[in-house]
């Protein structure tokens, strides 16, 4: 009696080993987010200051083609200043400390908000626009041209100079939206909106034409900060403290 009842039970171990072994060989793999790499890519981007949820609520020229100096405007005290003299400056960005980057040729340089000279940080192939910092660290994301493994957006540290190229899904509508903000130029910060807007007036012998550089915080009514009266500014970007904003002025 004894050793048939050991006998069933050690039937009934082997029939739940075999279901169990079948369970595991069947059962099929948890299934992948398709949208994985497009809420990655998008959540870092979103991360950099002036990047919204929404971008296709901004519409701002692709201008990352245009050079000049760099100006900044210091918002309480409603004046402007020149941080260059020498020209072909591009797309200019705040780091976390506050301190200014903008592309020169094929370099990133620092440039200094007290009158030095602008210092060569590193050397860079195949970036059209600095986006912003990630974090308080050196990693800077840019804008890729031409792109790099199907990839318009890459991440250069300051630091190494690597470029380490971002993950982009060309089939997701979400990242090309927010690929169209990153070209474009207006941002948002929290309840503070920069933006450029085209300036007309009558001239002596034609219409002038030309941008100027606006900020809007909250319901107040939009202001002028750049006053470049018929010379085009473009590319703004506020101080992480949201008391400046600088731009670039083009040649007139």
């Amino acid at each position: 009696m004894v050793c048939r009842q050991v006998l069933i039970l050690a039937a009934r171990a082997v029939v739940l080993a075999m279901f169990a072994c079948q369970q595991g060989n069947s059962a099929p793999a948890a299934p992948k987010d398709p949208g994985t790499g497009e809420k990655t890519l998008v959540q870092r981007l979103l991360r950099i200051t002036g990047l919204t949820a929404a971008p296709s609520q901004l519409r701002g020229a692709d201008d990352t083609n245009a050079v000049g100096d760099l100006w900044i405007s210091d918002l309480p005290g409603h004046t402007t200043t020149a941080l260059t003299t020498d020209g072909g400056y591009a797309s200019p960005t705040f780091a976390s400390d506050g301190a200014i980057y903008a592309l020169k040729g094929m370099a990133i340089v620092r440039v200094s908000r007290q009158g030095k000279s602008p210092v060569e940080v590193q050397k860079v192939t195949g970036v059209a626009k600095l986006v912003g910092f990630e974090g308080a660290g050196d990693d800077l994301i840019v804008l890729l041209e031409p792109a790099l493994a199907g990839s318009p957006l890459g991440v250069v540290s300051l630091k190494s100079g690597k470029v380490t190229v971002l993950p982009y899904h060309a089939d997701s509508e979400t990242e090309r939206r927010m690929l169209a903000q990153v070209r474009g130029q207006d941002r948002v910060y929290g309840d503070t909106t920069v933006y450029t807007k085209e300036e007309t007036k009558s001239g002596v012998s034609r219409t002038l034409e030309w941008t100027d550089v606006y900020v809007k915080r909250g319901s107040e009514t939009p202001r002028n900060v750049s006053l470049c009266d018929g010379v085009t500014c473009i590319q703004p970007a506020l101080s992480p403290d949201g008391r400046a904003v600088v731009y670039v002025k083009t040649a007139e």
